[in-house]
């Protein structure tokens, strides 16, 4: 039976992952530096091996996603404009302060705060967003974990 084993890449694994990524034309460039150490503090790059040989790795770092804005709705045009400058500087601080390099949120190009974002900074990613949702799984095994019949004492 093969044994399969997670684990983080080690420096012996970069000559033969710069040739993988190397050769393989499905890889953005853009997505390769945006994995390099300088541009992402928080960078990890896990691997996954079989019988000792690795089969494939990822490069993974953190992102801070802004969920929503909510305006005070009597609150005057201009102060929401200063409000969303004020809350771009402060998140950006605190992204920062952990090594953080990319705030991103979802939008649609026609909504007001979208169009402000993309005139302060934000790029429009052409590509799809694919998102995992872990509390799918989380709720699962939790409801799982309540159905269990607790063992005799």
């Amino acid at each position: 039976m093969s044994e399969w084993v997670f684990r983080g890449a080690e420096p012996r694994d970069a000559d033969a992952f710069a040739k993988w990524v190397e050769n393989n034309s499905l890889i953005d460039p853009k997505d390769v530096t945006a994995a390099a150490k300088k541009n992402q503090p928080t960078v990890l790059y896990f691997v996954v091996e079989k019988d000792g040989v690795p089969v494939a790795f990822a490069p993974v770092y953190v992102q801070l996603a802004v969920a929503h804005m909510a305006f005070d709705p009597d609150a005057a045009g201009r102060d929401k404009l200063e409000a969303m400058q004020r809350l771009l500087n402060g998140t950006a601080a605190f992204a920062n302060e952990f090594g953080i390099r990319e705030i991103v949120t979802l939008s649609q190009e026609n909504y007001p705060v979208a169009r402000w974002a993309l005139k302060h900074g934000f790029d429009l990613e052409p590509r799809q967003l694919l998102k995992f949702d872990l509390n799918k799984i989380f709720a699962v095994a939790e409801e799982e974990s309540k159905c269990a019949v607790p063992a005799e004492k």
